[in-house]
């Protein structure tokens, strides 16, 4: 019995990706270890199975690809190769075994999923109104602003699992009540922080959920190929609002970052089409973020680690071949959804997640950082135990 609930341990550790980032790869690193310790998954057998998916294919090909373009990237970014590696695989392992823990043990680890992330809500609230009273034991002389800004990490982790852990209370409680105190607090709680990409992406996942929940498979598949379309049109749209000025429009009437990032977005759209096939290669943002003088007519420049685009940051460094395999990667994610005839409120809680994964995605962090590639694996692998979690409730 003990180690049914070996593979619970890890989830213990999900509210300090409140005071640190880097937690999130220790909690996926922690699953596949003890994944692996409690024998909750026949692994032999699970990757002889996998590796049939076409989307795992993909997959390889992708990082295969990324590892081969550290032949023409501005210098060899081994460090950053390595951890994005291995993140990549964390995640996939983690897709793929939540697909096969058997029914028992999969009941087993609903309870500790749903405990962990309330608690990290719980902390994530504690710390706003006391202003950061337990990370400031360590973190004595950051400021307010710098508090916040290391608390959002938590705050996005919430986020992108609120939607499947929202369901799992549904299923498990038999109520909508508590589902939806526990997304009105989770939104609540994103707009007394400074990033506001977040409660952004968390209305446009709710407004897709609420689709998909009415609608089912064909709001989804409207919802995945507007968000597609959207991304893949992100360059020529940003280069368009440059060029009418919106980017001055933003600096002086409602925030310089996301004027700042309109620059970014139009700057590096330029970029793209000089290298357009292939890409400048592996992690080069940094480098040409650097050399990047944006801003000569105001008092400072803008330069940039990373576009904050995650479309804008793959094409600009991979080219149109990298693109191209991520979309056929999210074509056969998708395909392969619906082929798990989830019910439509399964469906929604899976979409919610993944549509606030990619507004975060489009607007904020750079695609290589791997606590952001952990929190993905994360979240696909609490989707796919939600949508298992339903087709054994509704076998039952």
């Amino acid at each position: 019995m003990h180690r049914n609930w070996l593979v619970c341990i890890p989830f213990v550790f999900v509210p300090a990706v409140a005071w640190g980032r880097d937690v999130a790869v220790v909690v996926a690193a922690a699953l596949i270890i003890t994944m692996i310790a409690s024998r909750s998954v026949p692994w032999r057998a699970t990757l002889s199975a996998a590796s049939n998916a076409p989307w795992l294919w993909t997959a390889g090909a992708f990082m295969v690809w990324l590892t081969a373009s550290m032949t023409w990237a501005p210098y060899v970014p081994m460090g950053t190769w390595s951890k994005t590696l291995l993140a990549l695989m964390i995640g996939m392992l983690l897709v793929v075994g939540a697909s096969k823990i058997p029914n028992n043990r999969l009941n087993a680890i609903e309870l500790p999923i749903i405990i962990s992330i309330v608690a990290l809500l719980a902390l994530l609230a504690f710390e706003r109104l006391t202003d950061g009273a337990l990370i400031r034991i360590d973190r004595t002389e950051d400021t307010s602003v710098q508090i916040l800004n290391t608390l959002s990490g938590g705050l996005v982790f919430l986020s992108c699992l609120s939607f499947p852990v929202a369901w799992m209370i549904y299923k498990r409680w038999k109520t909508s009540l508590w589902p939806l105190v526990f997304m009105a607090a989770a939104l609540a709680l994103s707009f007394v922080y400074r990033m506001d990409a977040v409660p952004v992406g968390l209305f446009i996942a709710m407004l897709s959920s609420m689709a998909v929940l009415r609608f089912g498979k064909y709001a989804f598949i409207s919802v995945v190929t507007a968000m597609g379309l959207l991304t893949l049109s992100w360059a020529p749209l940003s280069v368009l609002a440059s060029d009418l000025a919106l980017d001055t429009w933003l600096i002086d009437h409602v925030d310089r970052n996301w004027g700042f990032r309109l620059i970014i977005w139009a700057y590096v759209g330029d970029a793209i089409t000089q290298h357009w096939f292939i890409g400048y290669g592996f992690d080069s943002s940094r480098v040409l973020g650097a050399a990047a003088d944006l801003l000569p007519e105001r008092s400072g420049t803008s330069t940039f680690l990373h576009p904050h685009n995650g479309l804008l940051q793959i094409w600009l460094e991979l080219g149109l071949v990298g693109v191209a395999l991520l979309a056929t990667m999210v074509v056969l994610l998708t395909r392969r959804i619906l082929a798990a005839t989830p019910s439509n409120s399964a469906l929604a809680a899976t979409t919610g997640a993944l549509i606030f994964y990619v507004v975060i995605w489009s607007l904020s962090y750079g695609v290589w950082q791997g606590w952001w590639l952990a929190v993905l694996g994360l979240t696909g692998a609490t989707c796919v135990a939600a949508l298992r979690i339903n087709r054994e409730t509704a076998n039952t």
